[in-house]
């Protein structure tokens, strides 16, 4: 009866948990977090003078990187932001790690955005098998009290999710800043076009219900490497 209560289907380290036991995983699990590094105006020079080093900057993480590209336009002609999901020790270490970014040294950025994530299954970009397409960073916050809302529509959600199992890069909720509440989403998938990531995300359960924000969106995105 917990499983079917939880809504998280057989796979799922959450399969079977809700309450304090949900709580209590995500309590236990080490902390990460999506952070994203949006471009000034006027900065591609600078961007391309110091995106080597971020290279090297990515590949000295080793297994704590769980994935790194970059928010690109529609055309993917202009690159308007890098997107870091990394697991660090806590918000002072993001802080840390944000701040010796080396286009963030740079200046590059115009501004970031740090927020708490949870990777689901605990999969990395380098473990999925790309497929030529194009790729989406979809993101949203809940809506304030959410959590009677979610609880219903939950099971749908994994359900819908399922579908797209072989689509995902990876996926996982934002978290509150201590991480022991869901406060959004944030995932990474393949698809063909803009069309079929529009069709995803619009008919995802708790977005076609209304459960996110305002700061619900859909970007194009490239894998940094």
């Amino acid at each position: 009866m917990a499983s079917v209560a939880s809504g998280y289907l057989p796979g799922d380290p959450r399969y079977g948990l809700s309450g304090d036991e949900l709580r209590r995983y995500y309590s236990k699990k080490p902390a990460q977090w999506v952070i994203f590094g949006w471009d000034g105006a006027g900065k591609a020079g600078a961007r391309a003078a110091n995106i080597a080093a971020q290279k090297d900057y990515a590949k000295a993480l080793g297994e704590r990187l769980v994935g790194y590209g970059h928010i690109v336009s529609d055309g993917a002609s202009l690159t308007l932001a890098t997107t870091w999901f990394v697991q660090l020790d806590d918000r002072a270490a993001a802080e840390a790690f944000v701040a010796a970014d080396p286009l963030n040294r740079a200046g590059v950025y115009e501004k970031t955005d740090i927020r708490r994530w949870s990777n689901s299954y605990l999969k990395r970009a380098a473990d999925y098998e790309r497929k030529g397409m194009q790729r989406y960073l979809c993101t949203g916050s809940k809506i304030p009290g959410a959590a009677p809302f979610f609880a219903r529509h939950l099971h749908a959600h994994e359900a819908y999710f399922k579908k797209y199992e072989d689509s995902f890069i990876f996926r996982g909720p934002l978290r509150s800043p201590d991480g022991a509440e869901n406060v959004g989403t944030a995932l990474l998938l393949e698809l063909p076009d803009r069309a079929a990531a529009e069709n995803f995300w619009n008919n995802e359960p708790f977005a076609a219900n209304g459960g996110y924000q305002d700061d619900s969106r859909i970007y194009r995105w490239e894998f940094g490497d």
